[in-house]
């Protein structure tokens, strides 16, 4: 970790009193008071706010405060005074206190999502092993790819420090509508640069907007959310499932598959062949159970048509997707 200070100007006024001073402490105060209260008469007025509500089709329910909160990460707490290099140890003890963001919002959103997106997954493809389901999971919910949805929907992060928004007379409904996290508020323009474990990629507070907002909306009705999770998210994404399995020993595993399920051992048989004397022999071979035929593969020879047949017969097995009849009862 290290700081800097560069600045001499404190917020906690000491010998120095100027009429400039004191009036950029009163909009320090007054900026900290509103992202620690996000009182709804404010919020209702940031044009960012209200068009994200909109975009989204959030309910009523869904205040522009609680949404501005979705878009306030922890680590953006503004502090009481700007730490010195004698206090930073406790200025990070303290960092997040009073201050309302969307932490707790992130873990229980976290959850929700990952849950249904297991569910969906598994629900569409039932026989999928779990180190392929896992990384399927992490293909619809990983930090970039939230990230680009929230991106999408307009979200701008705060990049301008206290200072610039005091000397342009900004209000604070302006910053309630962008994504605010670590070291985007203080910059060395106010006296001090802070850089620690809280310190985390724009990707990732990225991502803790969406959680925030599937958990608050769980709260409010778990339809909305789990609608809003398949039409952001999981509905009209397309993932090739199959581009995720890699056979090393496709014979092998096929074998203890079978075992495995209580099918009879499998048998490779040539299927067809051409040319085995040419310089472009193909062979089709056919892995089959007993009578039925579980996988087909062709190769330039009998051993890559072999293992072609059981990789068809792996991806048939673990890729299977249940159909359903007009009552939605799942046939296996």
């Amino acid at each position: 970790p290290t700081s800097h200070t560069v600045s001499p100007i404190p917020l906690s006024i000491g010998e120095i009193q100027t009429p400039q001073l004191l009036e950029y402490k009163n909009y320090y105060q007054n900026l900290q008071q509103t992202l620690r209260d996000l009182p709804n008469e404010v919020c209702d007025q940031s044009t960012a706010l209200v068009t994200l509500h909109k975009r989204l089709g959030l309910p009523k329910e869904f205040t522009t405060a609680l949404l501005s909160r979705c878009l306030t990460c922890r680590s953006s707490n503004l502090p009481t005074t700007l730490p010195s290099t004698q206090n930073i140890k406790l200025y990070k003890k303290n960092y997040s206190n009073q201050q309302r963001d969307n932490y707790g919002l992130n873990i229980f959103g976290k959850n929700l999502l990952t849950f249904q997106t297991v569910k969906y997954l598994l629900d569409k493809y039932p026989r999928l092993p779990t180190p392929v389901l896992n990384v399927a999971v992490n293909a619809y919910i990983s930090d970039e790819v939230l990230a680009s949805i929230v991106k999408s929907w307009g979200v701008e992060s705060e990049t301008q420090s206290v200072m610039e928004r005091f000397l342009r007379n900004e209000p604070a409904d302006v910053t309630l509508g962008k994504l605010r996290y670590f070291n985007n508020l203080k910059r060395i323009s106010d006296g001090v640069e802070c850089i620690s474990k809280l310190n985390f990629s724009e990707t990732a507070a990225y991502s803790l907007v969406i959680r925030s907002v599937i958990a608050t909306l769980w709260t409010i009705d778990e339809k909305l959310a789990t609608r809003f999770i398949d039409d952001h998210i999981l509905v009209g994404r397309k993932l090739d499932i199959a581009r995720l399995f890699e056979f090393e020993q496709p014979t092998r595993e096929l074998a203890r598959l079978c075992e495995r399920e209580n099918l009879k051992r499998p048998v490779s048989r040539l299927m067809a062949e051409s040319g085995r004397l040419s310089k472009s022999p193909v062979f089709i071979v056919g892995v089959f159970s007993g009578e039925e035929k579980l996988g087909e593969g062709f190769g330039a020879s009998l051993k890559e048509a072999k293992a072609k047949a059981a990789s068809d017969a792996l991806m048939k097995w673990y890729c299977y997707q249940p159909t359903k009849d007009p009552n939605q009862k799942t046939v296996i």
